[in-house]
């Protein structure tokens, strides 16, 4: 079982977010930073994927890059749903992203505590 994350793709401080968080788990070996929704999203061992939707604001950008392929994320995150940041604010420097990452983490540990054996 391998988890696909696709971060928000949009240039304002809370999809700059998502992106940022989404790095903290590229050197994981079941995890991968989705480039783009529309590639094909089968990887080259076969393994099953699950999907998370990694959105910065209630615009839900990357939730809507999977409706575009047809595709439903198993998860869909809202990062000013579960935080505070405001939405166009500069992107300068984003501090304690570590809530952030935990959350994703968790996400990510129940799609891989659902798998069926």
């Amino acid at each position: 079982m391998n988890i696909g994350i696709f971060p928000c793709q949009g240039r304002c401080n809370v999809s700059m977010m998502t992106k940022t968080v989404a790095e903290f788990f590229v050197d994981d070996e079941i995890i991968r930073v989705l480039p783009h929704v529309g590639l094909p999203l089968d990887n080259e061992s076969g393994i099953h994927e699950k999907y998370i939707a990694l959105n910065g604001c209630p615009a839900k950008c990357a939730s809507k890059e999977f409706e575009i392929a047809r595709i439903k994320p198993h998860e869909e995150i809202v990062m000013t749903k579960d935080f505070d940041p405001k939405n166009n604010e500069k992107y300068a420097e984003l501090l304690n992203i570590d809530e952030e990452v935990s959350l994703v983490q968790e996400v990510i540990e129940r799609l891989l505590g659902s798998t069926v054996v």
